[in-house]
């Protein structure tokens, strides 16, 4: 069929096919700019090119060098010399977006998986791959998962650019909640129509990328009301709101922007409101649920929880990609940070001594761990991906239904719990690096700013993430609950494969009495495993004296997130991240100089992670009180970040893009901190010009 064509081509485009060829390395990887930097670049252990290619694979740095340098040499992707107006920022994004639609570049192709895509886009600004990856991806893809022949067309006319389509889901107020929305869709039998109706401005559609000002159709989810008054729950419907050649309001819309954001403002984000709007039956996304031209109901669903958890399964890889998005910015203020700081003098240990503040101690704790989160949720995010978008490629041949369902359901899973696990690493990490910049992290030259409004978004958007982690927690109980029946865990992503042996892992004692024992990425990994089960068995002897106690379902998920399911749900992120990096490390491409390092990186990220839950490595027995696993870890995390001191900045010149896309005066490749900071304190003439009300600033009697 067409329609399954269409969708084979646009996703057989991000599957991640890696290759690791060392060629022409000189070609792919500039040198950097003598300066300051460069007594540490003499000091690193490895060498940072052949690093940076195998991390990254020849392909993709291929493919992140032309777009980043087509970006640099377009004038319509130039960095503004001062903060614009909103609506100029609207303007530009959408200048932007359709620059990169008519010069082919919206998604990766061939070899290049849609990670790529995704990191190179978002490391030069937020806003746009938002706003782009809303219309030529979200919006796409829910048309394949929702959607059957009769939709095609909206695909061909969003690839070309015929119509601008959002995605409109949350209501004012209703979010999370999204069976209890109120917009509905009510079954004319005589007009073989929709009426769609917000009853009031509660009701209304709001957040959705593009609506604010440049869509012309929204997917709408509504409340399916048939004749007899029957409500078949939320379904999808593909809407025009504007006319296509005016962009007005069509008669029954109410729709407009929802005005200036903490960032993000490139994208305009609107909201709608239908009074009694005409919407013909095609109009229903009907994968999962139709009306015939009689008026009768139709699903492949006769749960209606499993056809609910269908029409929202489109947003799942929006989570996956979201731990792409959030390493991007965090590989983005690492860089500076670290480079700032490797340039940045001030006290010495004599008078008229000055050291980089990078030998600090406290500095490198404060940097050095976010510097091994980078390596290691990029690392994990790349695969996660993968695996994300081969399956909703698999899904459309003739695979195992029941294996391609077990890997959806445990993609969902992860992805509630490493989605707010990433972003609330990057949201600590990006403010910890502004702090470590000082004063001159504050100023907006610096971009760290800009990066952490940007991600802040990350935490609520696609599920806010508290409520999100319960979606994890969920599934590992009812996982333990199936071991406990001796049924088959079926577990293809391998998050959960160690859960069978949960007992004998909680029998497990922490043995170990060096430092060198306890760095161990295998050793740390151990903790993890014993942390999960702990957690998973805490949290369901918690639920079950609960259910003797005769409380209903929803009072047990409130009564054990604190300390419980919500923990659950994070440690089980955090062994995942570790897990796959462990096993990236076996990987032969690496030298052994590559090897070392990001063991040392591997290490530090395990490590500071576990330093967080020595109390419940005591209280849970996995450690004795005279373990002396909390001087383990904390002497292992200093010493460790000593160990790294050498790599720290060709490690930081790994992460970083290009000096065009890093956009920073503190994190440039040359390290001259000072000099761009002139540049950008002059480049806006108003700098140096009194003001306009100076006659205000004056005394009254002169």
């Amino acid at each position: 069929m067409e329609f399954i064509r269409s969708a084979k081509r646009v996703l057989t485009n991000t599957r991640i096919l890696h290759t690791m060829d060392r060629s022409g390395v000189q070609n792919l990887i500039q040198d950097l700019p003598l300066g300051p930097l460069q007594t540490y670049r003499k000091r690193a252990t490895f060498d940072w090119k052949l690093l940076k290619l195998n991390l990254e694979g020849e392909a993709v740095l291929k493919f992140k060098n032309d777009m980043w340098s087509y970006l640099e040499n377009s004038p319509v992707f130039q960095h503004p010399d001062q903060a614009e107006p909103l609506d100029t920022q609207r303007r530009i994004c959408q200048a932007r977006m359709q620059t990169l639609l008519k010069n082919d570049r919206i998604q990766a192709s061939g070899s290049v998986p849609h990670a790529a895509w995704v990191d190179a886009m978002f490391q030069y600004n937020g806003a746009l791959p938002v706003k782009t990856a809303i219309l030529f991806g979200m919006v796409p893809g829910a048309f394949f998962a929702l959607g059957t022949e009769r939709h095609v067309k909206y695909i061909e006319q969003c690839q070309e650019g015929e119509i601008i389509t959002c995605f409109a889901l949350t209501e004012i107020s209703h979010g999370t909640n999204a069976k209890s929305m109120r917009t509905t869709a009510t079954y004319d039998l005589n007009k073989q129509c929709f009426v769609l109706h917000s009853p009031d401005f509660e009701a209304a559609k709001c957040w959705a990328g593009g609506l604010g000002q440049s869509a012309t159709h929204a997917i709408v989810y509504a409340q399916l009301i048939m004749m007899d008054g029957t409500n078949q729950g939320l379904h999808p419907f593909i809407v025009q709101i504007r006319d296509v050649k005016t962009l007005e309001p069509l008669p029954g819309v109410r729709v407009g922007d929802m005005g200036e954001k903490i960032g993000l403002n490139g994208v305009d984000n609107g909201f709608v409101q239908f009074t009694n709007y005409m919407l013909p039956r095609e109009n229903l996304l009907n994968k999962n649920g139709d009306v015939t031209e009689d008026g009768k109901y139709v699903s492949r669903f006769k749960d209606p929880s499993k056809r609910f958890g269908a029409a929202l399964g489109a947003l799942s890889i929006g989570r996956v990609n979201i731990t792409i998005i959030s390493n991007a910015y965090l590989s983005v203020a690492i860089a500076i940070a670290i480079r700032y700081s490797a340039a940045r003098k001030q006290f010495g240990p004599k008078e008229n001594e000055e050291w980089p503040v990078i030998e600090y101690q406290i500095q490198q704790l404060r940097l050095f761990p976010h510097l091994a989160a980078a390596f290691a949720t990029k690392i994990f995010s790349y695969w996660f991906c993968g695996r994300a978008y081969d399956l909703q490629l698999r899904s459309m041949g003739g695979e195992d239904r029941e294996l391609l369902a077990a890997e959806g359901i445990e993609i969902h899973a992860l992805s509630s719990a490493t989605k707010p696990l990433c972003t609330w690493l990057v949201r600590d990490a990006i403010q910890d690096c502004r702090e470590s910049c000082g004063g001159h992290g504050y100023l907006k030259a610096s971009r760290l700013g800009d990066l952490r409004n940007d991600n802040d978004a990350n935490c609520t958007y696609e599920g806010e993430n508290n409520v999100l982690v319960q979606q994890t927690s969920n599934w590992l109980l009812s996982v333990r609950s199936s071991i406990a029946k001796g049924n088959h865990v079926s577990s293809p992503l391998g998050s959960v494969d160690f859960l069978p042996d949960f007992q004998r892992i909680l029998m497990s004692k922490f043995k170990c009495s060096t430092i060198e024992d306890t760095m161990k990425p295998e050793n740390l990994l151990k903790v993890f495993k014993w942390l999960v089960c702990y957690y998973l068995e805490a949290t369901d002897k918690r639920v079950k004296d609960y259910q003797k106690k005769g409380l209903d379902n929803f009072t047990i998920r409130n009564n054990t997130q604190s300390f419980l399911a919500r923990t659950l749900s994070l440690v089980y992120g955090e062994h995942a991240v570790m897990k796959i990096f462990i096993e990236r490390l076996e990987d032969p491409v690496w030298s052994p100089e590559e090897r070392r390092v990001l063991t040392k990186l591997c290490s530090l990220f395990g490590a500071s992670s576990l330093e967080r839950r020595l109390g419940d490595l005591y209280a849970g027995g996995y450690a004795s009180p005279d373990s002396r696993i909390d001087t383990l870890l904390r002497d292992g995390i200093i010493w460790q970040c000593k160990e790294l001191l050498a790599d720290a900045v060709a490690l930081a010149d790994v992460l970083a893009p290009p000096d065009f896309i890093m956009n920073s005066a503190l994190g440039m490749a040359d390290g001259q901190i000072y000099k761009h900071l002139e540049e950008w304190i002059l480049k806006d003439e108003q700098n140096l010009k009194k003001p306009s009300w100076w006659k205000e600033i004056l005394p009254a009697k002169l």
